[in-house]
């Protein structure tokens, strides 16, 4: 009988180990959503400027780990603009968390974890947003000065993975993205995305 209850015990705890927890982003009058990723989009223009700057966030479900998001930064404009990563914000239930260390990520998933976007990214672009932003070129980030602000040359795109502590919470959470500078205007944008979280 005592072995039963042990059995019983195990077959209930992994029951809830393989809890399934999903990131779904909310749409609203400036966020796009991506079907296949579940990523959201939402472009900016400086004021005066011509072309925009998309950020499309796309939660990374395979990181089981953690809460993982890729962003993919569109520059439309023709100047530089720059952001730091480490001012990247992540609330939830009023806390607020930073992206952990590339050390600390690779402690919690294996020195062998290459980020990279979900497969079906380049579909969701090309049929339910802008099929050019795939043909867009990427020349690597520029690190611009001692602040190690993030920099991506006007006319190409740049992916950036963030790593965020787990909550063992189902509240929303909202992604914010406090100042992405015009390098040549000196304009800031600021950018915003709401998820909810669901557990099956």
């Amino acid at each position: 009988m005592r072995r039963f209850w042990v059995l019983l015990l195990i077959v209930l705890t992994g029951c809830g180990l393989n809890t399934t927890r999903r990131i779904l982003p909310v749409a609203d009058q400036e966020v796009a959503i991506l079907p296949r990723t579940r990523g959201a989009v939402v472009t900016k223009t400086f004021e005066g400027r011509s072309g925009g700057v998309s950020l499309v966030v796309v939660p990374l479900e395979r990181v089981k780990e953690m809460d993982a998001f890729g962003i993919l930064v569109v520059n439309e404009t023709s100047n530089w603009i720059s952001f730091k990563k480490e001012d990247i914000m992540l609330i939830q239930s009023g806390e607020v968390r930073y992206p952990t260390s590339d050390t600390q990520v690779y402690s919690r998933l294996g020195g062998g974890h290459k980020p990279s976007m979900p497969n079906e990214l380049n579909a969701d672009i090309y049929y339910d947003w802008r099929p050019s932003v795939n043909t867009m070129v990427s020349r690597g980030f520029q690190i611009v000065d001692e602040e190690k602000k993030l920099s991506v040359m006007g006319g190409t795109k740049e992916k950036i993975f963030l790593y965020f502590k787990t909550r063992d919470d189902t509240s929303p959470m909202q992604l914010i993205i406090p100042s992405v500078y015009n390098e040549a205007t000196k304009q800031r944008l600021r950018f915003s995305f709401r998820f909810a979280i669901e557990e099956k």
